[in-house]
């Protein structure tokens, strides 16, 4: 057999105690024209473990009969004692069982003394040994793919940057075990501002403690300042320690390893460098380069999303803030506008005590009443921690025994049915509703139960979802005037209920009226009444 020409000779551990095998196989394996193999060869298991105590062995050919071991056994000491060498069980025993036992045990194959020659055990040795090298790049490349998924569930769960930036470099460490891992992140200035990282037991050389010094302390290894620099305009960079540190501070801790740096780049922004340091004898290949890439990747995109919640919570912050101050300032607003239509109340209240006519003071009472309504409006905006929207239920229930005290109807007694949604109502809505509200119920009070001694009213107020809102105010009194019209009334109260409700809010008024009693039933659009008042706001 031609056997490859690698310009290293294979170190082969033979372990057989029959000397005419072992002379045999030696001859077997050093037959042709390029014999590379270098083999040792032991009569016992004792003395072969010895020998693999050295760790230089590339490929085991092991007899399961020996003196000191036989079996399975055998190959299980072998194998615990130097897993990531090759064993090539070679045996006089034909036992098919045997040998699929021992090849999913770990055996690179079985083969029988009395069925091979020198071509056939050459080649089985060489593709144990290339079996097991691609085994362990297999195993090698999974457990980095189980730390980029340990990498991407962090980025679905972590919130905190350098919590983030520690859970990363632990699981580097402990999923893949490089010897350490180490993060730095850039701030605003483009200088390091902090640093996260991890280290396995192999990293007893102090290398992260003393990296991290001297990145944050400004004093950057070569191999740092040339991925910030990016001088030679690659993501990542290979530095092996022997030959291109020279006279770095870190030199003397970077003897027998090799520095993988990556630049952590997403929307063309440089957000930190993620370093690893491993042996020389692990060092980086293709496959590996190509993964960090995308790790780097994912990390720095992490970063970059962290930084967008971050500005957002900000902004969100401070629109909060602002709105706060808004807040506090729209109760102040609308405790001084209580306070001036209180004064206004109270002036219209001494103004009528010392009018002379009746109209006049009816005139003047009803001001105040109306201005009382509005107080009442004030009030609750005031007292609200959110002083935008009005409860109108509670509005109503106030107002009710407002006009109740300041409306004594002698020898009636009246019972009220108050029917009204808790549904918010901005004040803008608030203030003519209200209004409206209390001009037909003051209407009610003054003229429905004349000569009655017992009387109802009803207020109704609904909020369906087709998004007109329903209001009704009704008595069982003695109802209007048969010639009554409320476009051409000249009672100022109704007037203003059309003006407030039919103008200003676009509603329809509808009046019910006869002996049994009287019923104003009015509709509006609340989404259009905004719109109108915005309209109107924006226009004024």
């Amino acid at each position: 057999m031609t056997m490859p020409d690698t310009g290293k000779r294979i170190k082969v551990l033979l372990i057989e105690d029959n000397s005419g095998d072992a002379r045999l196989i030696r001859e077997m394996l050093s037959d042709g024209d390029k014999a590379t193999f270098d083999m040792r060869c032991a009569d016992r298991l004792s003395t072969g473990l010895e020998f693999l105590a050295a760790k230089d062995i590339e490929v085991i050919l092991l007899d399961l009969g020996l003196p000191d071991s036989s079996g399975l056994d055998t190959f299980a000491r072998v194998h615990d004692m130097a897993p990531d060498v090759p064993i090539v069980m070679l045996t006089g025993l034909d036992d098919t069982t045997l040998a699929i036992k021992g090849v999913q045990a770990g055996a690179q194959d079985y083969l029988v003394k009395s069925r091979v020659d020198s071509d056939s055990l050459t080649r089985a040795t060489y593709y144990a040994i290339e079996r097991k090298k691609a085994e362990k790049q297999i195993e090698h490349l999974n457990s980095l793919l189980r730390a980029v998924r340990s990498v991407d569930q962090l980025i679905m769960i972590e919130t905190d940057r350098d919590s983030f930036l520690h859970g990363v470099c632990e699981a580097l460490v402990n999923t893949h075990g490089y010897d350490s891992v180490w993060l730095g992140f850039l701030g605003d200035n483009g200088k390091i501002s902090s640093a996260s990282s991890a280290s396995s037991g192999n990293d007893a050389s102090g290398f992260t403690e003393q990296f991290i010094k001297n990145a944050l302390g400004r004093n950057h290894p070569p191999c740092i300042g040339d991925a910030l620099a990016n001088r030679d305009g690659s993501t990542i960079t290979v530095v092996d320690g022997q030959t291109t540190c020279g006279d770095c501070l870190l030199s003397s801790v970077c003897t027998g390893k090799e520095a993988v740096v990556i630049r952590l780049e997403h929307a063309g922004r440089l957000f930190g460098l993620l370093t690893i340091s491993l042996t020389s004898a692990d060092a980086a290949d293709r496959e590996e380069k190509s993964l960090l890439k995308g790790v780097a990747f994912d990390i720095a995109f992490a970063l970059h999303n962290m930084e967008l919640d971050e500005t957002r919570k900000q902004e969100e912050e401070q629109i909060q803030a602002s709105l706060d101050e808004k807040e506090v300032l729209l109760q102040e607003i609308h405790h001084r506008a209580k306070n001036n239509l209180q004064v206004i109340s109270s002036l219209l209240n001494m103004q009528a005590r010392v009018a002379g006519e009746k109209t006049t003071i009816n005139a003047l009472t009803e001001s105040r009443h109306r201005i009382d309504a509005m107080i009442l409006i004030h009030s609750q905006l005031y007292e609200k921690s959110d002083p935008t929207d009005i409860s109108m239920k509670k509005f109503v229930e106030r107002l009710l025994s407002q006009l109740f005290q300041t409306h004594p109807v002698r020898d009636t007694e009246i019972v009220s049915d108050v029917r009204v949604v808790d549904y918010p109502f901005p004040v803008s809505i608030a203030i003519p509703v209200g209004l409206a509200i209390n001009e037909l119920l003051t209407n009610v009070l003054l003229h429905a139960f004349n000569g009655r001694t017992d009387g109802k009213i009803g207020i109704a107020l609904d909020a369906p979802e087709n998004g007109r809102i329903s209001l009704k105010v009704s008595d069982d009194g003695i109802g209007l005037p048969e010639d009554f019209d409320i476009d051409s009334t000249g009672t100022l109260g109704l007037r203003l209920v059309k003006l407030l409700m039919r103008e200003q809010l676009q509603g329809d008024i509808e009046v019910i009226s006869n002996l049994r009693g009287t019923t104003f039933k009015i509709e509006w659009g609340l989404e259009s009444d905004y719109e109108d008042v915005k309209s109107h706001e924006t226009n004024s």
